[in-house]
């Protein structure tokens, strides 16, 4: 049975490739949604560079852009996303 979404909007979250030998933006964008809370429902846009991912959903933090990113933010310090950040960090 799916959960009914809680948040008509999708948080947008994005991440850019600063090293050229980070994984590529397919392997990399499975990785950082697999990373986060399974009751996001999670959409992407990928590009060669950088990874769009839109999340929406229940739950801790799935509607607060702050939360969305902070998760974003550790997943991305798992050594096999090495090479991505989010942008608009720092």
């Amino acid at each position: 049975m799916r959960q009914r979404l809680a948040v008509e909007d999708p948080v947008e979250i994005t991440v850019a490739r600063v090293a050229t030998d980070a994984a590529p933006a397919g392997i990399a964008v499975l990785r950082l949604i697999g990373m986060l809370p399974a009751e996001w429902e999670c959409g992407q846009r990928i590009e060669e560079d950088r990874i769009t991912v839109l999340v929406r959903g229940s739950g801790r933090d799935a509607g607060d852009v702050t939360g969305v990113r902070e998760r974003c933010a550790e997943a991305l310090r798992d050594r096999t996303l090495d090479g991505w950040v989010l942008e608009g960090a720092g």
